[in-house]
Parts: structure tokens; C-alpha cells; sequence
């Protein structure tokens, strides 16, 4: 086996074989050389012993000629000491190498959607609300990561994920730069759970828009003027709206209302009784109707097998809030436009809930825990940390009177509307 002092001109100069292939040993490092083949090939090796016994570790091509992506000299020979070392260590580096090219095809087989595909199957779907999961998929599979799709999850930066939140701030829309912001940190939260990455790139990355806290509380006069506008539009949505305000359940509780949840109907004591899992801590809920809300449910048309008191097709809850609230908010401009006073400004259906619970507590006096209650929270200081563990009190009775309460207020209000307009 010949010897010669391998410099890289050498290395390329080296006279290839008429056949097979011949190893030419480094005279500076004996145990570290290039075999060359007939073909012109030129491979670098080294000679160790593993466990006791001699091999021959190839090392990777030689840079030189048309091997443009190959191992200089330098780099080969730096290789081949760390693979001696980890020899004489009694490690295979033949199989660490093995072990990062499945890694590696791995890292470039899971892709950003393949990821999250299976992210909404494994964790999304079994375990979320249908709302929830829809927040998601659009999230993950919408146009703002739509440049994500064929990138490696595990090569996702954190300037990637600044950059995309930053886009999205700039195209107008910072409360869903926030939501994005969100949905991600849970699923690089779970990509570290399934070890497809090792760290989260979204970690300690702050919300990158304020976060816009709901406080519009409507005043008296507003809820006459809303009233009026759930009254003009009747049917179907009117019902649903005036529910809301009375009732102060969240949107999707009472838009899946189902006749066969209520009971007592035509007692003093009219109740609507929502399941668990339909409500948002996953905590079954007791409403007490007052006169007004019973009175709604009662005259509500009642069609198809599964009971939903709003629906068009008998089959599923309606659909479409979103253009009634348009509808309903254009008609409060023109009644208060012909009243000629100012119009309100902007609303959210979730301001109605808001607005019993502040009138609840600042107006009509009853406790603060009984009010949360009413609306299923279980924020206050009597539900949480150590006093939940004990405290299993329902109030049914103080909520009934809370209701009952709420109920004569608003009457109260259109009362005084309609002797206005007498």
C-alpha cells in the first residue's frame, strides 16, 4: 500500500488505477489516506480499532475536479480524529452517521403541513370545541402560513414566527396576530411533546399587538335601542338576540338551545338546563328563565327530530349572526338617526352578557359570586384555588332571584319606553 505525503493537489494529481481501486496512506497521518478507483473516484478513510477489532471508516468524498460538494483535506482529516477518538471510545461513528441521516430525512419529511395535519387529528379534534378547531385550522392552514406548507417544521425559526405575526399586524388585523400567535405556541408546544423538535420557537415571544380587552357596558338607553332593533328584526334572530341579553349565555350556548333542554316552561319556575359539554368549562349550567325569556321559548317554533330552537332547516343551529348583527347594527343608525339622538357606537354580541353581569352586580346588588354563577364562571375568589376544592355550592335560589332580577329590569326599561312613546 503506497505512502505519500497528501497534500490537495496531490490528492486530485494522484494517477488512477486500470482497475479496481488502491489506497494511498497519508505519510503525515498513517492511518488516514484516499482510495482511488479505476473509475477516477477518490475516497478519504481511516484505520482504527473498534471494541478490539480493526475497520476502515470512509470518511466521503474528495473535493477536487467535478466533486465540487466534497471534503476538503482539511476538513477530512479533521474527520478523521474525531471519528479515531469516538472509536476509541467504543462508539460506532458509522452509526451515528446512519442516525443523523434519519434524522435529517425525517427533519425534511415533516413538513409544516404534514405537522399540523397531524397535530389537528392527534390533539386538535379529539379534544377541542368545533369553534376551537376551526380557529385553529384556519390559523395553521390559512394564507398568513400558507409559505410555511413545504418547510421543515423543525427549521421554523423565531424571526420566521416574528416575521409573519409583524405581517400580520401591517395588513391591519392585531387581535388575530395575537390569536396566531396563540394557536402556534400550543403547537410547537406539542411538536417539543412529540420530539419532532427541541425547542419552541414561539418560547418567551411576546403577543405582538396589545391585547384589546372588552369593556363596553350598554347604558339604559341603549338597551331600549337595541331592544327596539331585535324587535324590528324578528324572527329567527330577533328571538336569539333578545335571548342573549336576557339570558347572558355565551353566543354558542344559545344559538345550540335545544327545546328538549328546557324544562318547566309553563311553571313559575321555567328552567334551561345546558349540558357540559356544551358549555365552555365543560361545567353544566342552570339558567332560570324570567317571564320574558320563558316567554320567548315558549313561542318559538319547534321543527326536526333534534329540537333547536333556532334553526331554518330543522337539522343544524343557524348560521349567519354575523350578518344579523350587520343588519341589526344598520337599524339602530336609523332609529336613533329618526330619534335624532346620538347613534351608539360599536358593540359586540358579547357586550350584551357583559352588560347583565356590571348591571347585575353595580345596579341591582347581588353578590359577586352569585352573579358568576349566573354565567357559569368560576373566576371568584369562593370558586377557586383551595375554596373550589370544598365549595360546591350551586346558589340555585339566589340565582333564580339574580335572574328574576334581570328579567324586571329590562321589562322595567321598555316599559318606560313604551309610556314614552304613548
Amino acid at each position: 500500500m503506497p505512502k505519500v505525503k497528501l497534500t490537495a493537489l496531490a490528492v486530485e494529481k494522484i494517477q488512477v488505477p486500470e482497475k479496481g481501486q488502491v489506497d494511498y496512506f497519508d505519510a503525515s497521518m498513517p492511518a488516514f489516506g484516499v482510495r482511488v478507483s479505476y473509475a477516477g473516484s477518490r475516497t478519504f478513510f481511516v484505520m482504527t480499532r473498534l471494541l478490539g477489532k480493526q475497520i476502515r471508516l470512509s470518511l466521503g468524498k474528495a473535493q477536487c475536479g467535478r466533486i465540487e460538494n466534497g471534503l476538503s483535506l482539511k476538513d477530512a482529516r479533521a474527520k478523521a480524529g474525531e471519528w479515531v477518538e469516538l472509536a476509541q471510545q467504543g462508539i460506532d461513528p458509522r452509526k451515528l452517521r446512519n442516525d443523523e441521516k434519519k434524522r435529517n430525512e425525517t427533519t425534511f419529511q415533516n413538513t409544516f403541513s404534514v405537522v399540523a395535519d397531524r397535530f389537528m387529528r392527534q390533539y386538535v379534534k379529539p379534544r377541542l370545541a368545533v369553534k376551537t378547531q376551526k380557529g385553529y385550522d384556519g390559523v395553521l392552514f390559512g394564507q398568513d402560513l400558507d409559505g410555511w406548507k413545504n418547510i421543515p417544521v423543525a427549521t421554523i425559526s423565531r424571526a420566521d414566527v416574528r416575521e409573519r405575526l409583524e405581517y400580520i399586524v401591517e395588513r391591519g388585523c392585531p387581535t388575530l396576530a395575537n390569536n396566531t400567535l396563540a394557536y402556534l405556541r400550543k403547537f410547537f408546544n406539542w411538536c417539543v411533546d412529540q420530539e419532532l423538535i427541541e425547542h419552541s420557537p414561539v418560547d418567551r415571544l411576546k403577543a405582538p399587538a396589545p391585547k384589546v380587552v372588552g369593556d363596553r357596558v350598554l347604558s339604559e338607553d341603549e338597551i331600549k335601542v337595541v331592544w327596539q332593533a331585535f324587535e324590528n328584526e324578528g324572527l329567527v334572530f330577533g328571538d336569539l338576540f333578545k335571548l342573549l341579553l336576557l339570558t347572558g349565555q355565551r353566543r354558542s350556548e344559545v344559538i345550540e338551545m335545544t327545546i328538549d333542554e328546557c324544562r318547566g316552561l309553563n311553571t313559575l319556575e321555567p328552567i334551561w338546563e345546558i349540558p357540559a359539554h356544551r358549555t365552555k368549562n365543560k361545567r353544566p349550567q342552570i339558567v332560570y328563565l324570567s317571564h320574558m325569556a320563558a316567554e320567548i321559548v315558549r313561542n318559538r317554533p319547534i321543527f326536526g327530530e333534534k329540537g333547536f330552537l333556532f334553526t331554518t332547516n330543522g337539522a343544524t343551529p343557524v348560521s349567519g349572526i354575523s350578518k344579523a348583527k350587520k343588519r341589526i347594527d344598520e337599524d339602530i343608525e336609523s332609529i336613533c338617526k329618526k330619534k335624532e339622538i346620538p347613534v351608539i357606537p360599536h358593540w359586540r354580541i358579547h357586550d350584551l352578557r357583559r352588560s347583565m353581569v356590571t348591571i347585575m352586580n353595580e345596579q341591582l346588588s347581588i353578590p359577586p359570586h352569585v352573579v358568576e354563577a349566573c354565567v357559569n364562571h368560576i373566576s371568584s375568589g369562593a370558586k377557586t384555588g383551595v375554596a373550589g376544592v370544598y365549595n360546591k355550592a350551586l346558589y340555585l335560589k339566589e340565582r333564580r332571584k339574580a335572574f328574576d332580577a334581570w328579567g324586571t329590569f329590562v321589562q322595567e326599561l321598555l316599559n318606560e319606553k313604551q309610556s314614552v312613546l304613548v
